[in-house]
């Protein structure tokens, strides 16, 4: 198994979803490309509902507590109290054979 970890949040966001609301979630975007111990994160969103999601690979457990500590009150002080999450170990062989986007450090080229 490897050290890195995968981060599965959900949450329900009922606020309106405007230009400027997208312009700050690019922005955050950015920002999350620059915390360390964040290898790659994909957004999600359940089409005609109000269930929102990421998926993140950290290097590690530290980061990943580290992050996470921070996200959620930072969603929290936007109003999303709904939040589901589990951390994962990632099953490293069977995930190379699927071709998974493990990142550095796993020994995938």
């Amino acid at each position: 198994m490897s050290t890195q970890k995968i981060w599965d949040l959900h949450m329900v966001y009922d606020g309106l979803v405007s230009d400027e609301f997208l312009a700050h979630t690019k922005g955050l975007a950015e920002s999350i490309a620059q915390e360390p111990g964040v290898i790659w994160k994909i957004w999600t969103h359940e089409e005609g509902t109000n269930h929102y999601g990421s998926t993140y690979l950290f290097i590690d457990q530290e980061h990943l507590e580290i992050y996470k500590a921070m996200h959620i009150e930072r969603l929290n002080a936007i109003g999303i109290t709904e939040i589901t999450d589990h951390v994962f170990d990632i099953m490293e062989d069977l995930s190379r054979i699927n071709n998974a986007p493990l990142g550095k450090g796993t020994g995938s080229t």
